[in-house]
């Protein structure tokens, strides 16, 4: 990644990240509650036998109560687990419980890594991926981190198969972007729902 993009990058992370963290705890629960009303209106949602959601973290996108949701209409939950911090590859596991999931060492929540119970699921057994971002941009590109775990993840998993989550101030008209970045096929907001063509 040339030294421009990384700069480019990292000022949208500073930008989105100030906004998301100007949310109170009220606003956000009752954006993602919209957000949700928008993904159980998907009929690839409404289809899906197992779906991928991440455990929200901060100020991102509530997530608890849409698993929850997910596990009473029977549906198979996985959620993302990083085995190393030092490679950051990652993994979906799969949960029956909220409670499944403990804090790491580095402040996220994922499966006990240490648990003998980890049941990892291989990506073409899953129906659709949830993915939170700081910024999006109308034509599906998403700027996370930059760690590049879900970019890396994401890569042999089919476009149609990857919705993001967001507010709606977290979706812009243009981000940069470098080769290795993978798109969303939907973008969901409290306020509309964005589909994406591949390009």
């Amino acid at each position: 990644m040339s030294g421009y993009l990384e700069s480019e990058k990292r000022k949208i992370r500073h930008e989105f990240l100030a906004l998301r963290n100007r949310m109170d705890a009220d606003s956000a629960a009752v954006c993602s509650a919209g957000i949700f009303a928008g993904i159980k209106k998907l009929s690839a949602y409404e289809k899906a036998k197992t779906v991928m959601f991440y455990l929200s973290y901060d100020s991102e996108v509530v997530t608890d109560f849409m698993i929850n949701s997910a596990f009473g209409s029977g549906k198979i939950v996985v959620i993302p687990l990083i085995k190393n911090f030092i490679d950051e590859e990652m993994y979906a596991v799969k949960i029956s419980r909220l409670e499944d999931a403990c804090l790491s060492v580095y402040g996220i929540r994922q499966p006990d890594i240490n648990s003998v119970n980890i049941n990892i699921v291989e990506k073409d057994n899953i129906d659709l991926v949830f993915v939170p971002g700081l910024a999006f941009d109308i034509k599906g590109h998403r700027t996370g981190y930059g760690k590049g775990c879900y970019d890396r993840w994401l890569k042999s998993v089919p476009f149609e198969k990857i919705v993001g989550l967001a507010y709606d101030f977290q979706v812009t008209k243009q981000l940069p972007i470098g080769e290795y970045d993978i798109p969303v096929s939907i973008i969901v907001t409290e306020k509309r729902v964005i589909q994406i063509k591949e390009n």
